[in-house]
């Protein structure tokens, strides 16, 4: 199941697919429900871009370490411990439960 990118301007310091994004700072290609969240929590607002709406890679894509962020940003205890089968199925179950 793959989702949709949004691009975010940065309100206050956090971390995207294992790297520090700063404040001002734009970033492209955030998964949809990575980036409603972060804008939830008031670190990041929605900007436009022609990037907007592309496809986000498959949970099955990304690195432990991105899937460990993505856990983070669903607010999931324990992600740090977890194997990438876990997290992914740990990360589907809150996308759904967003639904």
């Amino acid at each position: 199941m793959s989702k949709k990118t949004i691009s975010l301007k940065c309100s206050s310091a956090f971390m995207v697919n294992g790297e520090m994004v700063t404040k001002d700072q734009v970033v492209h290609g955030v998964p949809e429900a990575d980036a409603k969240n972060l804008i939830r929590r008031g670190k990041a607002v929605q900007v436009e871009s022609e990037e907007d709406g592309a496809e986000a890679p498959a949970l099955k894509d990304l690195t432990v370490a991105e899937l460990r962020d993505t856990a983070e940003a669903y607010d999931i205890e324990g992600a740090a411990n977890m194997k990438k089968a876990e997290l992914i199925e740990a990360i589907q179950k809150a996308e759904s439960e967003e639904d």
